[in-house]
């Protein structure tokens, strides 16, 4: 004999309950996507272009990559999402090393001459360290943080976050847009379609470790440091690769 129905209306009301943590992380990307929109728009208009950018990031770096997973997932789920992955590294699966390998790939062989041309150090070294932070701090919270918090559910941690993870690229275009074909909004899903695949890799193996060096090779490949020195005598083109 069955459950009644109130008891089945009661088991189906807890399977469809989300935790605080996870409503969080649902609702705060379009929240994030405004706040750093109008962090770079002001920031720049106080501290002048290459501070004020630099500006912006510290702010999405700081507030949404690091304290907004630290507040959902906590300090263990932190060192959780760098876990070793599996598949063990030692016996990679031919795919997900492929689409960790292939954007960065790309990246060097197509746009990383020109941009090396004429580099200062001064460039490079800022192209490094912002690679670094960008790389690793989008990882934690487009990747880590939700699937962490959604270990069962490709939805939300998949798809949803990879999503907004495209979005978000709209705010940094306030200050410099994008001058690919087809502008933000061709960048923006360039963008989403590249959290598609590491969002995949990330959720495959459980681990961020390998998304993160592939993101930070291939922000390196932009050598976006030319957005944080002086404009007017060293970066001339805004042609800059912020992923």
């Amino acid at each position: 004999m069955g459950l009644p129905l109130p008891s089945l209306k009661r088991v189906e009301s807890r399977a469809l309950q989300f935790t605080s943590s996870q409503i969080v992380l649902i609702l705060a990307p379009p929240f994030l996507l405004l706040t750093t929109y109008l962090a770079f728009r002001y920031a720049v208009a106080w501290l002048g272009p290459a501070r004020g950018y630099l500006a912006g990031f510290l702010f999405y770096w700081i507030c949404r990559c690091f304290l907004l997973p630290l507040l959902t997932v906590g300090a263990e789920g932190l060192r959780e999402m760098f876990k070793t992955p599996q598949p063990m590294p030692g016996k990679p699966d031919r795919l997900w090393v492929f689409l960790l390998v292939g954007p960065p790939l790309v990246m060097y062989i197509t746009r990383f001459p020109a941009e090396a041309k004429g580099a200062s150090r001064k460039i490079v070294v800022y192209s490094a360290l912002f690679a670094l932070a960008n790389g690793t701090m989008e990882e934690v919270l487009w990747r880590g943080a939700y699937i962490t918090a959604f270990p069962n559910n490709w939805l939300w941690a998949y798809l949803y976050p990879s999503l907004w993870f495209g979005l978000w690229h709209l705010s940094p275009q306030v200050v410099y847009p994008s001058e690919m074909p087809g502008g933000a909004i061709a960048f923006a899903l360039m963008s989403i379609s590249l959290g598609l695949v590491w969002g995949w890799v990330a959720k495959t193996t459980g681990s961020i470790r390998w998304t993160v060096v592939a993101h930070i090779l291939l922000n390196f490949a932009g050598l976006a440091g030319r957005s944080f020195v002086d404009m007017s005598s060293e970066a001339p083109s805004l042609r800059i690769m912020k992923l």
